[in-house]
Parts: structure tokens; C-alpha cells; sequence
């Protein structure tokens, strides 16, 4: 820090010195170099298997396979879907149950002699099975949905048959051949049709543009809770209870702020997805306390104008009339304007003006608050202090100002965890299809940022998050 002290005239005993140092230029870093710590928010995806059964039934229904031509292989089949497609889920596969009704038509020709007349007579019959296929799901790099669905049926205890005169002829040698062939057909269609309505990169593209819109927290503090996704993980798709579930795991820098809504540039490229097994929704959320450095000065001013510091027992004394902040660099500067004497035999010596202090400003968890250390005189204060008032430059005046110099953060930061908090609580939405839950569990410091606009102090909040997207 820096000491100025003007003019210097002799009185009788008594003189007084005034330096003229100069101020530090007020400067600070055009934007904080702060960056908060990369955190994974919990996307819950759940697709009910109920409603995807009944999608299914709509998509899938009516005649699945026919063929009504007697003359090839003297067999006619129909193959029609006969009720109600069930679903279930297990792991990451998905079972599907279709009943069938089966309508075979068989011919019956028969010449007795060359003579007699031909006798040609078709009778049909009808049956029910059911054939049972599973999927097994996976998930691919752009968020579509790989299924690859296998399957197979059995007759019961009795293949059908169709009596024509005096011969029995059994269907399932010519029936199982088509159902075969169909079977393929069927699991492209029900591959096809999961495909289709398991839409997980339009779930993922919207919760990853509806996390990037800032969140207003308080209108008095006019705070905002920033996102700015990084990367997307998913955790393998898995059926428990009825649902279809899985976790998406979006990485995202995580910001609270108190300076207004912030600009945020929407980044619409979806990364490529990472499936991960080991998700967790573990945040880190960057909380910050800015504190104007006119209103520093005001704190500065109430711990030490009008302040009398004494010092070589009682024979030299400085009082502190008024106090400033301003940033240099990485630095706080302290200007204090100061009126002190020492005595030194018959002669007193006064000194008057703006002494300089120049300190590194820290986050002090044990009080919340920001101070500073490693204070020391302004180079050019220092020179004109060694040269006019070495006694001042000497003694132990530097160290009790920087005891003394605390901007609290605390309740600042105290009412942005809770406005935070109460957001996450809140059973209500952030946005239209978005829904924020979690828990912040405790505070650690993270830096100390001089903006040209104030002391910025950042401190990480770590918890858990959940977001919710579940009106698409």
C-alpha cells in the first residue's frame, strides 16, 4: 500500500510534512478468471411400460399374415392378431406376448378310377396360439434406442389338424413354416415401432437446451442459477416395477450469482452420448457474493476513520480520518487519509495525508468474510515515508489494519444458499417442463476475484441435483 503525505513547514518546536505520492491506478481484471467445478445433474428418464404396451397394441393389430391360395400346397392360412398385446420388462429386455388366431382352409382331391368322378372337398378349421418374443435394449452414441428382438412359438398339447374324408392332415408342417418366415416380420416391426416411440434424443435435446435457461432465484437479490451443460452420459436402459428406466447424467458448470440475469448464448450441439454405469448427481455449485468496492469502502471506513492508533509508547500516534478501497490488479489497494505526529526531544513532528496500502484479498472461511494479508506500503508511499516520516514506515501500523479490514460475506451468501434451497424444495417448476430437486449439504471457499465492478467472492456448494423434464 501507498502513504502520501504533503507539504512540510517548521513552527517554533513543531513541524508538519505533507508527501505527495501517487494513488495506484484503480484497475482490475476485465473478467474473473473463475471457472466453477464440473457437476453432474440427474436427468431421470422413466417410460411406462403400460403406456408403451398400449401404443404397441395400436400400431400392431389386424391380419398379420395371409395367404388364401389352395393350389400350390392345397393349405390356406390366416394369421390375425386376437387380442390384446401384453408387455412386460426385465433388466434391459423387453417380453411381448401376442395372441393369435390361426384360420387354415385345407383341399382334399381324390380321383377313384378314370371313369369315376373326382372328388375335390376342402374343410377349414381355426385355432389360437400365442407367440412370445423379447428385445434386448441398448443405446447407441446418438441417443437412439438399439433393439434386437428375437422370438419363437409352441403349439399346446394338441396341433391342429383338418379331416377331409377318410385322411387327417396335420397343418402345423405347413403352418410353422410361415409363422417362421413371419416371425422375422414381426420383430423388425415391434423393433421398429420401439424405435420409433422411445424418442430418447428428443427427451435429451430438450432437457439439454432447457438447462441452459437461467433461473431467477430472488427478485430483491436478483439472483440466478446458471447451467452450462458439457458433456452427456446415460446410464443402460433397465425395467423395474412397471417402468422403463434410465439416468441421464448431464456434466454442466454450475453458477449463483447476485448481478442480474446473466447473457447466456444457447450451445444447441448435442454431444455424443457416453453410456455410464456409474452415474451419481453430485453438484458443485459456484455461489457468489459481490461486494461493490464503493460499499467496501464503506465497511473500511466504519472499522477505522476516526480511529487513533499510538505507537513507541505514547510517543507517536496516527488517526485515520478517511478510508477507501479500490482494486490494482490482483490487489486491493487501502487509502487512508491520516493525520499523526511524534515527538522526538523539544521537536513534535506532524504529517498529514494519503497513506497507500497495498494487500492480496482472501475468502476467510472461519468468519465468512474477505480479508486481506500480506499488506504492505505502496512503493511510492514507502519512498516518501523513508524519506519525511521513516517512524511511520517502521512501525507496526500496516499490521493492525490488516487486523482490521473484514468485508463480511456470510449473510450474503447465507440468503443465496436458501434462495437456492428453496428452489430445489419447491414443488413447483423452473421453466414449463422443468423441475429442480435437491439438496445442498455445505459450503467450502473457492477464491477471491476482483472485478471492475467489486470484490467477487466465490464459494463452492456441494449437494445433490435432480432435474425433471416431464412435459414435453
Amino acid at each position: 500500500m501507498a502513504a502520501l503525505l504533503s507539504g512540510y513547514t517548521l513552527q517554533s518546536c513543531s513541524s508538519t510534512s505533507k508527501l505527495n505520492a501517487e494513488a495506484p491506478a484503480a484497475t482490475a481484471l476485465a473478467a474473473p478468471l473463475y471457472k466453477p467445478q464440473l457437476s453432474s445433474i440427474a436427468v431421470p428418464v422413466s417410460i411406462s411400460i403400460a403406456a408403451l404396451e398400449s401404443r404397441l397394441n395400436q400400431e400392431v393389430a389386424g391380419v398379420l399374415y395371409k395367404d388364401d391360395n389352395l393350389s400350390d400346397d392345397n393349405v390356406a392360412v390366416t394369421v390375425t392378431k386376437s387380442g390384446r398385446m401384453s408387455v412386460r420388462a426385465e433388466g434391459d429386455k423387453i417380453y411381448f406376448s401376442v395372441p393369435l388366431h390361426i384360420y387354415a382352409k385345407g383341399r382334399w382331391k381324390w380321383d377313384p378310377c378314370k371313369l369315376c368322378p373326382a372328388i375335390d372337398k376342402t374343410e377349414d378349421t381355426s385355432f389360437d396360439m400365442v407367440i412370445k418374443t423379447e428385445s434386448k435394449l441398448g443405446l447407441t452414441d446418438d441417443y437412439r434406442i438399439s433393439t434386437v428382438t428375437s422370438g419363437d412359438f409352441a403349439w399346446g398339447n394338441t396341433k391342429p389338424v383338418l379331416t377331409l374324408g377318410p385322411l387327417k392332415i396335420g397343418l402345423a408342417r405347413f403352418v410353422e413354416p410361415a409363422l417362421r418366415q413371419q416371425m422375422g416380420t414381426l420383430s423388425k416391426q415391434l423393433d421398429k415401432e420401439l424405435q420409433q416411440h422411445l424418442d430418447m434424443k428428443k427427451y435429451v435435446t430438450d432437457a439439454w437446451l432447457l438447462l441452459q435457461e437461467p433461473v431467477k432465484l430472488d427478485d430483491a437479490l436478483n439472483a440466478w442459477l446458471t447451467v452450462v451443460p458439457q458433456e452427456v452420459r446415460m446410464a443402460p436402459l433397465q425395467a423395474k416395477d412397471g417402468t422403463l428406466s434410465t439416468r441421464l447424467g448431464i456434466t454442466s458448470y454450475i453458477t449463483v450469482s447476485t448481478e442480474g440475469k446473466p447473457q447466456v448464448q444457447l450451445n444447441r450441439n448435442l454431444p455424443k452420448l457416453l453410456v455410464d454405469k456409474r452415474l451419481a448427481d453430485d453438484i458443485q455449485v459456484g455461489l457468489t457474493a459481490t461486494v461493490p468496492y464503493a460499499h467496501a469502502s464503506k465497511l473500511l471506513q466504519g472499522q477505522v476513520a476516526n480511529q487513533t492508533y499510538t505507537f513507541d509508547d505514547g510517543k507517536s500516534q496516527l488517526t485515520v480520518k478517511d478510508a477507501a478501497i479500490t482494486p490494482s490488479g490482483e490487489q486491493l489497494v487501502l487509502m487512508l487519509d491520516v493525520d499523526g505526529k511524534t515527538k522526538a526531544g523539544l521537536f513534535t513532528k506532524k504529517i498529514v495525508g494519503k497513506v497507500y496500502l497495498r494487500g492480496t484479498p482472501y475468502y476467510d472461511a472461519e468468519t465468512a468474510s474477505i480479508r486481506v494479508r500480506d499488506v504492505d506500503y505502496d512503493l511510492d508511499t514507502k519512498d516518501k515515508l523513508l524519506n519525511t516520516a521513516s517512524w511511520l514506515a517502521k512501525n507496526k501500523f500496516v499490521g493492525m489494519i490488516q487486523q482490521q479490514v473484514n468485508i463480511p460475506v456470510q449473510q450474503q451468501l447465507n440468503d443465496t444458499r436458501k434462495l437456492l434451497q428453496a428452489t430445489l424444495d419447491r414443488q413447483g417448476r423452473v421453466h414449463e417442463s422443468l423441475l429442480l430437486r435437491g439438496n445442498i449439504q455445505h459450503l467450502t471457499p473457492e477464491n477471491i476475484y476482483l472485478t471492475p465492478e467489486g470484490i467477487k467472492a466465490v464459494v463452492n456448494a456441494k449437494g445433490t441435483l435432480t432435474a425433471t423434464v416431464d412435459k414435453l
